[in-house]
């Protein structure tokens, strides 16, 4: 399924918590910089209702699939409507190289996921900003719990 096929109001919702999500990201990375799994629970009004950090605070390594994994068992016992789950990561560009990313999985309670990358990397000379590229769509999954 591509991003297009769903639903107008799950499209428009998905695409503003990201953005929304993104913003709050970019405080994070420019003072740790490193974003920690998190699930957090998004209210009807696109604010965040409960965190929930999907790492212990003295392990620097990510384990983004763990922490998915982890994420998703929550959920399977949770009440939402929308959710989102976070982490930095890396990946590959296109001509080959590593690049830091941001990968940020969206849950609808519809059994609907939906997963972006984005990269970034940092400017300036003294006061390093983080810059974000497009935003890469992986793809959705429907009927997200049938398939674990």
């Amino acid at each position: 399924m591509e991003f297009g096929d769903l639903p107008p109001q799950v499209m428009d919702a998905f695409l503003r918590i990201l953005n929304d999500h993104l913003d709050v990201a970019q405080v994070n990375l420019e003072n740790d910089k490193i974003l920690f799994p998190v699930l957090a629970f998004v209210n009807g009004d696109f604010s965040l209702g409960q965190v929930i950090p999907l790492q212990p605070p003295m392990t620097s390594q990510i384990n983004s699939e763990a922490a998915l994994g982890a994420a998703i068992q929550i959920l399977g016992s949770s009440y939402y409507e929308k959710a989102l789950f976070s982490c930095s990561t890396k990946i590959k560009s296109g001509d080959g190289d590593v690049i830091d990313a941001i990968k940020t999985v969206l849950f609808d309670q519809c059994g609907i996921a939906a997963t972006f990358y984005t990269p970034y990397h940092y400017k300036g000379m003294f006061k390093k900003k983080v810059a974000y590229a497009k935003n890469i769509f992986d793809g959705v999954i429907e009927n997200f719990f049938q398939r674990q």
